[in-house]
């Protein structure tokens, strides 16, 4: 029996639909690994393209500099050294790097260290709570 995914509607054969849903559909969720910002995996390629929290490496100072900063970084840091032939508007942001990508992680993965997260702050809230109300801990009198 073929069933349906439920986000890209391809017909699928019920033995790989998990599978095809956690990893292959192209519509799955998925987060960018610059910004973890939640998009669809098929959006993710053209995303980490121009993702301002990117970081592309600069030849002149040796440094990785995030992509939205880039061009103020050249006109701070690099406008004398451009020589009066070329302005800073000459030069561009850099093509992608020859180096992978981060890893794009599932939204699960993501919720889950964020669920961790917050389950730690709550449990030391208390803790924090229960030794307080101990400490301070008024006698009454009658």
């Amino acid at each position: 029996m073929q069933a349906n995914c439920s986000l890209c509607k391809e017909t699928l054969g019920p033995e790989i639909l998990d599978l095809h849903k956690s990893e292959q559909c192209t519509q799955r969720m998925v987060v960018c690994g610059y910004c973890d910002y939640e998009l669809p995996a098929i959006d993710i390629q053209e995303h980490q393209d121009v993702c301002g929290n990117r970081r592309e490496f600069c030849q002149t100072c040796k440094k990785y500099i995030r992509l939205r900063e880039w061009i103020g970084h050249e006109m701070q840091c690099h406008v004398s050294s451009y020589g009066s032939g070329e302005s800073s508007s000459a030069r561009t942001i850099p093509e992608r790097e020859v180096r992978p990508p981060p890893l794009v992680r599932p939204v699960r993965a993501v919720l889950a260290a964020q669920h961790r997260r917050l389950l730690l702050t709550i449990a030391v809230t208390g803790i924090a709570v229960m030794v307080g109300s101990i400490l301070f801990q008024k006698e009454e009198s009658f």
